[in-house]
């Protein structure tokens, strides 16, 4: 009986020390959960925005509906920065007859940054595509 002794304290320093681990995981995963939610709904309206970069000057002339590239990405970018959210990266394609648009944050390590190096974050993405239709 006496070798028994401490026995549990050290099983509950261990199950202590894992609790410490899954939650500061469990916290991460979230927030990088919500992170890439805010972005999705970011990348949404710019892509929104961005297909109204009409070339207006070429529907007057030819009926034609197509995107003013330059236009496009302005708005895109314009719409993104409009809506506050800590955007590290924005890619604005509108080369095609649609737009898309493409937003990169980072998500810094919480709890596990005492774990695991802290020097590099999560990155998270998110990717929308919108086209130009006209509504009668």
């Amino acid at each position: 009986m006496r070798g028994d002794r401490g026995s549990i304290t050290i099983w509950m320093l261990g199950l202590s020390v894992l609790l410490l681990v899954f939650g500061g995981l469990s916290l991460d995963y979230w927030r990088a959960l919500a992170t890439q939610r805010e972005l999705a709904a970011v990348a949404d309206s710019a892509a929104l925005a961005a297909a109204s970069g009409v070339d207006e000057q070429r529907y007057r002339e030819t009926g034609e509906l197509t995107l003013d590239s330059r236009r496009a990405e302005g708005l895109a970018i314009v719409s993104v920065s409009s809506q506050g959210a800590e955007v590290t990266a924005i890619v604005v394609d509108a080369a095609s007859g649609s737009v898309t648009v493409t937003v990169t944050a980072e998500v810094e390590l919480g709890l596990l940054g005492v774990f695991i190096d802290d020097d590099t974050p999560f990155t998270v993405r998110a990717t929308a595509t919108a086209l130009p239709v006209l509504v009668p």
